[in-house]
């Protein structure tokens, strides 16, 4: 059922207004039986949430139609998600979506989702975009966008560098500190 949300939320995002890089979007959703667990909304649907509204900016900004041509794709490197209440069966909520901040290389976006005016969850992304082993620079992509430098994020925030510090920090401890030892 997520998959059909995800490319339902694809196919939508063709017909919705276009985007020049700095706006906020957003999309409506209901919480489906198939997203619940025993009484809420399971972890894995609200990442689907967020994946959703990626997606829909990412369509509605043209990259996807750049990248099918160029034959780039788009992997997220972290994703940091923060949840605060939770959402119950056919409940309706909101999940909002913004471009934070683009440098040379990364693409980092900021998304929560609303219901009621209060926050369920929080989400923040970064990717790049790679052909093949090749990372792309942003600035070619932006160019191919026909976005102009003005409404792309570039101002660097104290967000940024606590998440890229955060997840250095795991990286370390997780991958590069960790010998797996068998016990079987």
């Amino acid at each position: 059922m997520r998959w059909i949300k995800l490319l339902l939320t694809i196919a939508r995002a063709k017909y919705r207004p276009k985007l020049q890089g700095s706006e906020t979007t957003h999309l409506n959703f209901r919480v489906w039986i198939t997203d619940i667990d025993v009484s809420v909304m399971n972890h894995a649907a609200i990442m689907t949430v967020f994946e959703m509204g990626r997606a829909d900016f990412m369509v509605r900004s043209n990259f996807f139609k750049v990248a099918t041509r160029n034959k780039w794709f788009f992997p997220n490197q972290a994703i940091n998600v923060q949840f605060y209440r939770p959402l119950k069966m056919f409940q309706a909520a909101s999940v909002y979506t913004k471009m934070s901040y683009v440098d040379d290389t990364w693409f980092y976006f900021e998304q929560k989702i609303i219901r009621n005016g209060k926050p369920i969850a929080a989400c923040f992304a970064n990717g790049l975009a790679k052909k093949g082993r090749e990372t792309i620079p942003s600035s070619e992509i932006i160019k191919a966008l026909g976005l102009e430098v003005k409404n792309v994020p570039s101002q660097r925030h104290e967000l940024i560098d606590m998440f890229n510090e955060k997840n250095e920090k795991l990286t370390e401890k997780i991958i590069e500190n960790w010998s797996i030892e068998s016990n079987s």
